[in-house]
Parts: C-alpha cells; structure tokens; sequence
C-alpha cells in the first residue's frame, strides 16, 4: 500500500517550474470604472481576452508606427452595424485601405436607402420568401431595398458605358467603385456610407470579386443589353500592389476570412509580410481553409513577418470588433 500511496503522490505532485510570464486576473470593478484600464486588463485575463487584449496594443502600435493600415471585411460585416463602425474609421482616415466583397459595398449602399431591421434566426424561410423579405441570421431584408438598387446602380452602369463608347477605354473595377461612390453625394443619409467616405477621402476601396450579388446581377443584366460592355478586373491589383510596396510598414485588420483576407495577405508576401496582423474570426485551423488559417500558417507564405505581432482573435466580430474600434482607435486617438 506505501508503495502504492507512494506512486499516487508522485504523480499527483509532479515538480515544476514557473513557466509563463504575468499574473492572471481580471479587471477589479471594486474601484472606480475606468475604460482605459478595463480595455487593458484583458491581455491579462486569460483565454481569447488575452488575444484581444493583443490585438488592442498592436492596432495601437499600427497606429504610432504610422503604419498603412489595410482593413478587410466580408459582407455579413457590412450587413451587421458594424458598417456604421467602419464608416467612422473611412471618415476619420483611421485607415487607408479597405477590401470587401460585392455584398459589404452593395449593402453598404443599400442602407442609405432604407434600414436594415431585427428579425430572427429561427424565423420561417418559406414565410419571409413569401413576404419578399430577404434574412442575413438574425437580420432582415425587405426586398424593396434591393429593388431601390437596381435604380440606383443603372445611371451608374449607363455613365461608364458611355463614357467606354466615347473614350474607347474599358472602365475598370476601381473606377467602377468609386462611381458608386460619386453617386451617392448629396443623397439622403451618403455621410453614413463608408463608400461615401472612402471615395472623399481618396481612401481605395476594393471589391472582390465584384461581379457576385446583386451587383453581378446588373452587370449581367446590363451586358445583355451591351454585349460589348466590359469591365477590366487588373486595376485593382495594381491599386493594392503599388500601396504594399510603397507603404514603410502595413498593418491587417481582417474580419472574417474569405477573399478579403487572401486579397490582402497575398498582396503582402510581395514585401515579405504585412509587419502587423490582426484577424477576427472564427474559422476552423482544421479543415484547410484560408478563412481558418492561423498567423503562423501566413509566415509560412510570407503573408505575414517572422515577428510576433501578430495575432487570431477567434470569435465573432460583432462582439470583437467594436471593443477592437473602442480600445484601439477611440481611446487611443483621444489620448493624443
């Protein structure tokens, strides 16, 4: 029995040492609330908090570095009120480069026409579809938005067609962009659109790919009618190649995965890495994917320096994100 008492203890009682660094706590909400240090208690706190509490010090470092920060989105973000987010950081120059996907840019857009309302994750596909009601999770669509697109994306599809005619010149992707953009001025709610903003400020917005959603639907309906109109997709690349290279240092904030993100950090392993990286999402490391692909994978490409400032947040961005805006940005550039 002592021999068997003796193993038990020694298992149980294996010796160690003190690995890791920095004490383990939370925030101490028996003083005064203060944002500042309630932010900063999460690099301290343990599991995906810590993450993000990184995630805050390196937007901030972005930020003093005066680095040339690239933000990368999908639509869902957009459909989400993390658009009006966005918007905020476009109008305040917060960042200097932004990648999306045909639905972030056409929604964005849609919303200076009409909200977008509560609605249900359990709601009744067949019932909505009956009603014309359209549904992104937990949010819902009126169709009637999307029929107000279709007025306001035909000026713009007429206005690069004629001007393709007259020059002889094929309008490209990014020219496309920031026709949407110009057509917005002086509507009703444009100064709540971050295309309205990014185009103001001469901040480029890519769309990838732009010929998904319903803007593809135009398009396609469009050059049915012109068969000879055309749109050149290489502008963009060149856009978002000429900035990596030129840039001192790049920063990535990416939301989500999906083609903004690869847009973004393939750009980056033509200067050997972005210097710091951010993602936001929750993709799985497991199944291959890029959406689920680590920091580390992205240094094994070149996407990403061989530094450590770098980090995945994992979860879900309308939670992340804005405490990401709060901490980072606000805070940070009230502090200057």
């Amino acid at each position: 029995m002592r021999s068997q008492s003796h193993k038990v203890r020694g298992a149980l009682f294996h010796a160690s040492v003190e690995l890791g660094s920095g004490k383990i706590e939370g925030y101490d909400f028996e003083k005064n609330f203060n944002a500042e240090k309630f932010f900063d208690s999460f690099k301290d706190t343990g599991f995906q908090a810590t993450n993000l509490g990184k995630a805050i010090e390196l937007t901030k470092k972005m930020q003093e570095e005066n680095a040339t920060i690239f933000l990368g989105f999908t639509s869902n973000i957009g459909t989400s009120g993390l658009r009006d987010i966005i918007t905020y950081l476009v109008k305040n120059k917060l960042v200097q480069f932004l990648v999306t996907t045909t639905g972030g840019l056409e929604e964005d857009i849609i919303k200076t026409h009409g909200d977008f309302l509560h609605g249900d994750f359990n709601a009744d596909g067949a019932k909505l579809r009956d009603k014309g009601v359209n549904r992104t999770g937990n949010i819902f669509i009126p169709n009637e938005r999307y029929i107000w697109f279709e007025q306001f994306i035909k000026p713009v599809l007429e206005g690069l067609y004629s001007q393709q005619k007259k020059t002889g010149k094929i309008t490209n992707s990014v020219d496309f962009v920031k026709a949407l953009g110009k057509e917005l001025e002086g509507k009703p709610n444009c100064e709540e659109s971050f295309t309205y903003w990014a185009v103001k400020n001469n901040i480029p917005l890519l769309c990838v790919p732009l010929a998904d959603g319903a803007i593809g639907d135009h398009i396609y309906l469009f050059k049915k009618e012109h068969p000879d109109f055309s749109i050149d997709l290489s502008k963009e690349l060149e856009v978002l190649y000429d900035t990596v290279l030129a840039a001192d240092k790049i920063g990535a904030i990416i939301l989500g995965g999906s083609v903004p993100k690869h847009h973004i950090m393939n750009a980056c392993m033509l200067r050997e890495g972005a210097d710091y990286t951010v993602y936001i999402n929750t993709g799985y490391e497991g199944e291959g994917s890029n959406s689920g692909a680590n920091p580390e994978e992205a240094k094994s490409w070149g996407k990403a320096m061989h530094n450590d400032y770098t980090v995945k947040v994992w979860g879900e961005a309308t939670i992340i994100f804005p405490i990401l805006v709060a901490a980072g940005f606000k805070l940070n550039s009230e502090k200057k």
